[in-house]
């Protein structure tokens, strides 16, 4: 058989590994970790310092603080997803708190109605009818906000069709909530809304006020209405007791005219009837006052206890039904399971399933409208206390009306009690009187007046403007600042992913990744001997074009030619026949590497062999469609010669010694060391060269025991994949063994056609 750069010796008898240790104890004129100087991008490399077998030296690695920024580029590309991830969560999470801790930049849209006092012609604002003013004035801020007049504008369809209004799960409450009512001056109430959209909440605001303007001019309509039926009730009793008092005036004037003893007998008689008359009226006011006593306080007691008691059930379901879709909806409901509850009862047993069935549904109906009523409750008790209130305090107000006018009639009835009886006192002492006194008419003619004045002022009211008017129409009013407070939040959701995306960068380039060849050489001090293109996924290359997958595949093999030329001028000058391809970790591409190496040294015309040595994880029978035994395992347990072992390939030029069956006896024979120097020995005499994946450093003590039978070894990375600080533990172990390190070969870097020159990779004819 033919021998490449045979060591001096018989052949045979493994003498080439006591050379190298030989030439360890001699002189050292070559370096075999000096870097190999390299443009990574073009696959063309110079060679560097002749390598003398037997000389070791560890590489060295460059610590950084901190990286460069294509580093940093690169390290975030392999942790996109989770950076980008995290960086969209951190983002909100600050965007959140800025629009949160910042003021409230919403858009506003506010409305000016006048609240007049109700001045009467010769009184004080705000008496008899109308209460006092500023009483009134917290009236009506609680009633624009009131959950009735609420529930009317927004039974309006242009705001029922509104975005803020259809997202919000009880629109009444939002709308109470978002409300706001001050007091600019005496008589001027702003109204105001906040909110996202301008359009929107002038719509709403202009809704409400129109809507309350309407309210406030027809109870005022239906005030003055009442009013005036009192006044006029009241003018027509005022007017009989003054036809009374004029029907006696003339009466006196009659019987005093005569000038007789008898006469003035029959002015006394007349005179004290009319006594008796008054006496009379004052007793029926005076009872009538009594009975108004005893009407108020039972009207006070329910007024303070509407304060007190809680607000019930039936209450609540009565007021939210006519108030709350949601709730007059479960009400119907309930009704409905209720009616049909009565239908099932007429034809099956209480007890039966059919009406137990019918009964869980309307309980489950009860117990969903108990808590949609629970829940509203809150909101809605004191709209109903205040609804409750109203007409309590209205039968009351009437009272006390009442009250005042018996008490003003009774002053006037005093009155003409004082002048009868002074006039009979007179008569009796003095005997016949002619004079006729109008003294008790007076104060019957001022309650006239005054009532007429009441009838002035009604008429005066219904020709003057309304008591409530809108003075400035709903208008926006446009916060800058909201402006600011969308691009600061942008900025800070910007600033966060930024922020942690550049951290996961950071870290990930803590981890040392190989990013570059430049990289290995500079960082590592390990020479390069080739790199291999990263291998297109298969949706890739069944998506891409045939001129594209072809010029890929001569990239690779000429990449893959490149590296096999620098190794066979490495065993020229060094007398290197057996190659072992290693990495660091597992998945590092060694396998697949060494493969390549071997199939395109066997192109090149050399009798190759590929040992696979990775026994506890063998790969390298699959890529040859090979059975894994009998193999390597066998041969160092000594079940067969390695001859037997050897498996023809498809390729030309290249056989195979599988794996075979790892076992516990086999990686004791493998530590022995004695079989596997055997071993080689025996291929040494048969083949050109050998090539031998074997398994990771790291993991495991295999290629440190089969590395120290070679002639080199070679570690396989893989960019992006490959650590810094791993490769170098790696390079360490196999120096402080003196295994000559020839280098490393690069794997999965991006191709570019044009780096090679397209003229140079394209297909050429046979």
């Amino acid at each position: 058989m033919r021998k490449l750069c045979r060591p001096a010796g018989p052949a045979g008898t493994g003498d080439n590994r006591m050379q190298r240790s030989n030439h360890g104890n001699g002189d050292q004129n070559m370096n075999p970790a000096a870097p190999l100087a390299t443009a990574a991008n073009t696959g063309q490399y110079l060679p560097g310092p002749t390598l003398l077998p037997g000389q070791m030296q560890a590489p060295h690695a460059t610590a950084r603080a901190w990286p460069t920024l294509p580093e940093l580029v690169n390290a975030l590309k392999r942790r996109l997803v989770l950076a980008a991830f995290l960086g969209i969560l951190v983002g909100m999470a600050g965007a959140a708190a800025i629009w949160l801790a910042m003021p409230n930049g919403r858009h506003r849209a506010s409305a000016l109605m006048q609240v007049k006092p109700l001045v009467s012609i010769g009184t004080s604002a705000d008496q008899g009818i109308e209460g006092e003013f500023e009483t009134f004035k917290q009236n009506q801020k609680e009633l624009i906000r009131g959950r009735i007049l609420l529930s009317r504008v927004l039974s309006n369809s242009a705001v029922a069709r509104l975005p803020d209004v259809k997202s919000t799960d009880d629109p009444v409450r939002w709308l109470s909530e978002s409300i706001k009512v001050d007091w600019r001056s005496p008589e001027l109430m702003e109204v105001s809304i906040r909110g996202d959209d301008p359009k929107q909440i002038q719509l709403i605001l202009a809704a409400l006020i129109s809507e309350f303007e309407r309210d406030s001019v027809a109870e005022e309509l239906l005030k003055r209405k009442s009013s005036r039926e009192h006044i006029d009730k009241s003018l027509a009793e005022i007017e009989k007791q003054i036809e009374t008092h004029e029907k006696r005036l003339k009466k006196i004037v009659q019987l005093g005219s005569g000038g007789s003893a008898e006469m003035n007998v029959e002015l006394m008689k007349f005179e004290n009837s009319e006594l008796s008359r008054i006496l009379g009226d004052k007793k029926a006011k005076i009872n009538e006052m009594a009975k108004l006593d005893i009407e108020l306080m039972p009207l006070k007691e329910k007024l303070a206890s509407i304060d007190k008691v809680e607000v019930s059930y039936e209450d609540l379901e009565k007021f939210l039904f006519k108030n709350n879709d949601e709730v007059k909806a479960l009400v119907e409901e309930k009704r409905a399971q209720e009616s049909m509850l009565e239908k099932i009862l007429k034809t099956f047993k209480p007890d039966s399933q059919t009406v137990l069935g019918e009964k869980a549904k309307l309980d489950d109906i009860e117990r969903k409208l108990k808590a949609k009523l629970e829940s509203l409750r809150p909101s809605t008790e004191k709209e109903i206390r205040i609804f409750n209130r109203r007409p309590v305090e209205s039968e009351i107000a009437l009272n006390r009306k009442q009250h005042d006018f018996i008490k003003n009639f009774m002053a006037v009835i005093e009155q003409d009690e004082t002048l009868t009886k002074a006039k009979i006192t007179s008569l009796k002492s003095d005997g016949l009187s002619t004079t006729v006194d109008v003294n008790n008419l007076k104060p019957w003619m001022e309650q006239k007046a005054i009532f007429q004045a009441k009838l002035l002022n009604l008429d005066a009211a219904d020709n003057s403007e309304k008591r409530i008017k809108i003075r400035d129409d709903a208008h926006v009013i446009l916060n800058q600042s909201f402006n600011q407070k969308v691009m600061l939040s942008v900025a800070a959701f910007l600033a966060g992913c930024l922020a942690v995306m550049t951290a996961v960068a950071y870290l990930e380039w803590r981890s040392r990744r190989v990013d570059s060849v430049d990289q290995v050489i500079n960082d590592l001090g390990l020479r390069v001997i080739g790199t291999i293109p990263a291998f297109p996924s298969k949706q890739a290359l069944k998506n891409g074009d045939a001129a594209q997958s072809q010029n890929w595949r001569f990239v690779l093999n000429e990449s893959v030619n490149s590296a096999r030329t620098m190794l066979l001028h490495t065993a020229k000058t060094q007398n290197m026949q057996v190659l072992m391809v290693t990495s660091a970790m597992q998945g590092e591409g060694k396998t697949s590497l060494a493969s390549q190496l071997a199939t395109s040294m066997a192109t090149a015309g050399l009798r190759t062999l590929i040992l696979d040595c990775d026994l506890r994880n063998p790969s390298m029978h699959k890529l040859f469609d090979a059975p894994l035994t009998p193999g390597c395992a066998e041969v160092l347990c000594q079940e067969i010669d390695v001859s037997d072992a050897v498996q023809p390939t498809t390729v030309p030029n290249l056989w195979l010694i599988a794996a075979g069956q790892c076992s516990n006896r086999v990686i004791t024979a493998l530590a022995q060391g004695h079989p596997l120097e055997t071993l080689f020995n025996r291929l040494r005499g048969q083949f050109d060269f050998i090539v031998v994946d074997s398994c990771p450093v790291l993991p495991v003590a295999d290629s440190l025991l089969v590395g120290q039978y070679v002639d080199g070894v070679v570690i396989s990375l893989l960019q992006d994949i490959s650590q810094l600080p791993k490769v170098m533990t790696t390079a360490e172990k196999l120096t402080q063994l003196n295994i000559p390190l020839l280098g490393a070969v690069v794997n999965g870097i991006k191709p570019d056609i044009h780096a090679y020159g397209y003229n140079y990779v394209k297909q050429l004819p046979a």
